[in-house]
């Protein structure tokens, strides 16, 4: 489905995919700080095992509390689903799900279109939406230019 926008969504099924994750409730204001280190730390982590990512990294957005301007939230990393345990970090393996996705480009600051794209979608097909889940395909430690930034964005449905 297109929206006015041209924003595309369009319902998938992902695999069972399995994640290390650091999950934690955080200010709005610090999300930057906690990625950037969450992420240092798990990719530390897996290297120090030998264990290289599955896929790009991920955030995982359980829940948002706009009065308090905090979420409960997780930095993920795919892995191979005989991946250990890492001492530190959550392992979590979700099974075959259901997925309405977009893609979004530009800054993480402008994401309010594709996010109302997405719950319009799900609003127009009377889905119920789960976990919000960001993929990172682009570092911002490594390219400056935000207009250049691609960020898949899931809800899991039902």
């Amino acid at each position: 489905m297109e929206t006015a926008t041209k924003q595309v969504v369009r319902e998938i099924t992902w695999p069972e995919k399995t994640f290390i994750i650091r999950r934690t409730t955080m200010p709005f204001d610090k999300l930057s700080d906690f990625f950037k280190e969450s992420y240092g730390a798990i990719y530390g982590a897996l290297a120090g095992k030998g264990i290289h990512p599955a896929e790009m990294p991920c955030a995982f957005y359980y829940s948002i509390n706009e009065i308090k301007k905090e979420t409960e939230l997780a930095a993920a990393v795919p892995v191979k689903a005989d991946t250990p345990e890492i001492p530190g970090f959550e392992k979590v393996t979700f099974p075959p799900s259901k997925l309405i996705t977009t893609t979004h480009i530009g800054s993480y600051e402008n994401m309010g279109m594709s996010y109302a794209a997405m719950e319009r979608y799900m609003a127009e097909s009377k889905l119920h939406k789960g976990l919000m889940i960001e993929e990172y395909f682009s570092d911002p430690e490594i390219e400056k230019d935000a207009s250049k930034w691609k960020t898949n964005i899931y809800f899991m449905v039902q």
